[in-house]
């Protein structure tokens, strides 16, 4: 499936012969990040099977091996099509966004607004490094789940505020002795 500019599915392959794609890297220093590639056909263990491939041989669009495009076999889960394009627009501090960096897009959480808004500082969890970028740099992180894109889930603020206070059955009443404080 396929999603549109509208979210909608169709039943099109998004990982046919020549699809443009993004690619999952598990090996170590890459997680969290995705890279574009080019499908350049599917592995099946049987050409009369009828079910989908499970992996698929990719070229790379930015990674490179002996100055040449990288070209490697792939998992399918580790492939979602390229997410689509969205208008500029402005990001604000705690919301999840894919930042272009290293030549792939890494996810990450905005933790400060720039410059008015024209640059963002990112953290990174993978990496626990914090680096600023141009809002061009930036992207909304989306999940690719079941054949659709998906934005990550909103965090209401109502939630943290109830969070914060404690309720009368979460109060804790007694004393502390000294060596108890001791031992924390």
């Amino acid at each position: 499936m396929v999603t549109s500019k509208s979210g909608e599915s169709s039943s099109e392959n998004p990982f046919k012969r020549g699809a443009q794609v993004e690619v999952s890297l598990e090996d170590e220093g890459f997680r969290g990040s995705w890279y574009t590639a080019t499908v350049v056909r599917s592995l099946s263990n049987n050409k009369t099977s009828k079910k989908p491939p499970r992996r698929l041989f990719l070229q790379f669009h930015t990674l490179t091996a002996l100055d040449q495009p990288l070209r490697e076999a792939v998992d399918l889960i580790l492939v979602r099509p390229i997410p689509p394009r969205e208008s500029r627009r402005r990001f604000h501090v705690s919301e999840d966004v894919d930042a272009f960096h290293n030549d792939g897009w890494w996810e990450g959480i905005v933790t400060a607004v720039l410059d008015g808004g024209n640059r963002y500082s990112v953290f990174f969890r993978s990496s626990r490094e914090q680096i600023d970028f141009a809002e061009s740099q930036l992207r909304v992180h989306r999940e690719w789940v079941y054949g659709k894109w998906v934005p990550p889930l909103e965090d209401d603020p109502k939630d943290d505020d109830l969070a914060l206070q404690p309720s009368q059955e979460s109060r804790v009443s007694g004393r502390c002795s000294p060596q108890a404080s001791t031992d924390l």
